[in-house]
Formats: structure tokens, C-alpha cells, sequence
């Protein structure tokens, strides 16, 4: 009988372990590669991303909530882009873990969109490092060949990029994992 590794994520730390052993996150891969400044953001517009996530998940799973009313632009574009898009949730905020990359993350939708099956991240604004993040959550989910991006907008509208094919995206992740492995191991970490 195969005994299942024991992965885990630990939200107040923002920790993946797979195994019990700590990996890196998409996010931490990224940004180790491509600079902390890719998502720098203050400790306000991170728990406001936060808050946001936590809503789009609630209205993907068809939940009534109540939110802060700071956010209420987000939450009308969250609701408004499932208004005009057909779109069948197959997942929400689900932990990924490659034992074969070692490394976590949270994507934060996966679903059919034009009868795709597609990975949606939702940002504040739309952003090619965003697409390279898809990529990471498509390793784990190989029948996803698409990806999307969405920024909720403050003013109640959102934006969506251009549907993407996962493939090159998985690539262009997997190299920046690998560059990540070798400053690891080189100490050459932040």
C-alpha cells in the first residue's frame, strides 16, 4: 500500500512542507529570481489582496458574506466578471505540491472557461510574472492547458488578460525553479 507524503501548508506562516520538509512557494521562487519587487507591496495592500482572495473564494463556492466596505470595488468586480464569463469552478484556494519539483503554492482558481480547463489567478492589475505563476500551479494539474488573469479593480470593473497557454509558462517556471535550487544551494539565498 503507497503511504501518502504529508504535505501541509501553514497559513500563518505562509509555510509548505512536503514530506514534513519545507519548500519553497511559487512566490518565494519568483521572487528569489526575478526580485523581491516584483509584488513589493505595504503591509496595507497585502492584507487588502488577502481580504480580496478570501471573497473571490467565497463567491466562487456561491457563498453569501459580508466584507469591508474598502474593498467592496474588488468584491463587485469579483461578482461581476462570474456575472459575464461561464464559468464552471472546479477548485478554490487549493494547495499544490510538486514532490517532484519541491515546491508548494495556493492557486486560486481552477476551472472550465469556454469549455478550457484553465487556472485563474486574480491580481490588482494584469502582469506577465503572474502568467510565469500560473505556470507553476499548471505543473500539478496537467489536464490544465490554460491560464487567466484577472485584476479586480477598485472601481467595481476588472480586467481580463488574454487566455494563455500553460506550456511555455510550466517552462519558463521550471527554469527559474531550477536557478532558485542552485542559489540554494550555493547560499546565495536573501
Amino acid at each position: 500500500m503507497n503511504k501518502q507524503p504529508d504535505n501541509s501548508f501553514d497559513p500563518d506562516t505562509h509555510t509548505y512542507r512536503i514530506s514534513g520538509r519545507i519548500v519553497s512557494s511559487v512566490t518565494q521562487i519568483l521572487m528569489a529570481t526575478l526580485g523581491e519587487k516584483i509584488w513589493h507591496a505595504s503591509d496595507w495592500y497585502l492584507e487588502r489582496g488577502q481580504a480580496v482572495h478570501a471573497c473571490a473564494a467565497l463567491i466562487a463556492r456561491n457563498k453569501t458574506f459580508e466584507f469591508d466596505q474598502r474593498i467592496a470595488g474588488q468584491v463587485a468586480a469579483c461578482r461581476l466578471f462570474f456575472k459575464e464569463n461561464d464559468i464552471k469552478v472546479l477548485e478554490v484556494e487549493q494547495p499544490i505540491y510538486s514532490t517532484t519539483y519541491r515546491f508548494g503554492g495556493t492557486m486560486d482558481m481552477h476551472g472550465l472557461t469556454k469549455k478550457r480547463d484553465t487556472i485563474i489567478d486574480w491580481k490588482s492589475a494584469l502582469s506577465e510574472v503572474a502568467e510565469i505563476q500560473v505556470g507553476g500551479y499548471a505543473i500539478e494539474r496537467p489536464k490544465a492547458k490554460w491560464g487567466l488573469i484577472v485584476a479586480l479593480q477598485e472601481n467595481g470593473r476588472y480586467k481580463a488578460g488574454k487566455m494563455f497557454r500553460v506550456e511555455r509558462r510550466k517552462q519558463e517556471f521550471l527554469a527559474l525553479r531550477s536557478v532558485c535550487g542552485i542559489r540554494q544551494r550555493l547560499g546565495l539565498e536573501n
